[in-house]
């Protein structure tokens, strides 16, 4: 098994801390890039040394083909219990489908069973399961310890491990920095609400709309021209048109649902690996189980209250992938997501209980009048320099809406968005660096103490 960075070796070493502690159902908290996958697989592997059955439980076959393809590369033999697949209860680890287990009875309980995407344990489907086996002590995994409609886990998990925020693997580089334009900003007001969020029709009909459609293509355009791009869409029919509307303009565009097949799923995902894809429109899938690095685009179409639902969608656009020559991962928002929910990277506290409470005031977002670059407040625009009208004395700033003061914290805010400008372009130069020997050049060439090491840790890095 390849070696684990010293977060996924401290994340291990605080699990067990956890289940020492008495804790039954600890959660490990950690951001998109960190490897959790290959974190569970060096678990699993430590409860086979002890002679204990694991399960990894999750609910989309992407997530499920991804944790197989991981446990066969480091050679762990396992079973699956899902669709289609042969009934090998016999193996001491198996990789679950939920669905296909509510269905099925026969199998020996494990010993432990690890939750992926474990904000959607509450769901009937799970429980069902977990009172079929027993109930066995619980590892969950997640991004974003809540629910979809922000309440908390409590009633399963008692415990949250984290590890770090998806802004320390940024500035890391072991995910890309973040361009976030935000275009559109829909009239929300008057839309009806069902099970925690938007209801589906109301959406629907306030975002699928030709005038919306265009306004994406030309931001794409302008933006991302002909890069690998997977847009969140409301419907399937939403996706459908706004799939037609790319192809329109030359584009290789397609677009799919969960209710598409799987074979369909699989070759969505190739095209834009092998970029015989430039954009996919998704409704009801990809949320999570996506691992394409080549993605440089995310549009964002659906509004939504969820902060899980926008966290995991910008998410399927972070990794890096230098061979590609990928700089960083541009955002496209004309669902108004980030003033609901605030920037994606910024630094959030987690809680069993929820994420926040009802009243509580969305973090300040500014947004560029110029090029539509959404930022947290700051006097200057941190990707074309517009330098908002200088506050009032004495007064508040003149700001839209509900933006905020200018102050001391914001122009920290400035320095560090123009830190990061400066290392986007610096990560550019280590991507071009393809073999061992350029890069200990290039550390040579920064004036590096140790530019040796240095360089076997950055080509060490690429393997995760």
């Amino acid at each position: 098994m390849k070696s684990l960075r010293p977060r996924q070796t401290q994340a291990i070493n605080d699990i067990r801390v956890a289940y020492r502690a008495g804790y039954r159902a600890p959660i490990l908290c950690a951001a998109t890039g960190f490897g959790k996958t290959h974190t569970s697989a060096a678990i699993i592997q430590s409860a086979l040394d002890k002679g204990k059955t694991v399960w990894f439980l999750a609910h989309l076959r992407e997530i499920l083909d991804d944790t197989a393809n991981r446990l066969r590369s480091v050679n762990i033999p396992f079973g699956e219990i899902a669709a289609g697949k042969p009934m090998e209860y016999h193996r001491r680890v198996q990789v679950v489908s939920v669905q296909t287990a509510a269905r099925r009875d026969g199998f020996p309980p494990p010993d432990l069973v690890i939750v992926d995407e474990c904000h959607l344990a509450v769901a009937t489907t799970y429980l069902k399961v977990m009172g079929k086996i027993g109930n066995p002590p619980l590892l969950g995994l997640t991004g974003t310890p809540c629910r979809l409609d922000g309440k908390g886990l409590g009633e399963i998990f008692d415990e949250i491990v984290p590890t770090c925020s998806t802004n320390a693997l940024i500035q890391e580089g072991l995910l890309a920095p973040i361009k976030y334009f935000a275009p559109h900003r829909p009239d929300l007001t008057g839309l009806r609400m069902q099970a925690g969020d938007y209801r589906q029709s109301d959406i629907d009909g306030e975002m699928d709309r030709s005038t919306i459609t265009g306004d994406v293509i030309k931001h794409y355009q302008k933006h991302c021209d002909g890069k690998r791009a997977v847009a969140f869409c409301t419907s399937i029919s939403h996706a459908e048109h706004v799939a037609a509307e790319f192809q329109a303009q030359g584009y290789r565009a397609v677009a799919i649902s969960g209710k598409s097949k799987r074979s369909e799923r699989v070759a969505a995902l190739t095209g834009l690996r092998d970029g015989s894809l430039q954009v996919v429109c998704n409704a009801q899938l990809w949320v999570a189980g996506v691992d394409v690095p080549q993605i440089e685009c995310i549009i964002l179409l659906r509004p939504t209250k969820s902060l899980t639902f926008y966290l995991q969608s910008i998410g399927r656009g972070l990794r890096t992938s230098p061979d590609s020559g990928k700089e960083h991962l541009t955002v496209l928002d004309h669902a108004g997501s980030i003033f609901e929910h605030g920037p994606p990277d910024m630094e959030r506290q987690w809680s069993l209980e929820g994420r926040k409470k009802r009243g509580e005031q969305a973090p300040p977002v500014r947004q560029c009048p110029a090029c539509f670059c959404a930022h947290v407040p700051a006097p200057v625009c941190p990707e074309c320099g517009y330098r908002y009208p200088a506050p009032v004395r004495g007064g508040p700033a003149e700001v839209d809406g509900e933006l905020g003061e200018i102050d001391s914290r914001q122009a920290a805010a400035l320095e560090r968005l123009q830190k990061q400008k400066a290392q986007i372009a610096k990560r550019a130069e280590q991507g071009r660096a393809k073999t061992l020997e350029q890069l200990i050049e290039l550390g040579k060439s920064r004036g590096y103490k140790y530019p040796v090491p240095w360089a076997k840790k950055i080509m060490a890095s690429r393997h995760f």
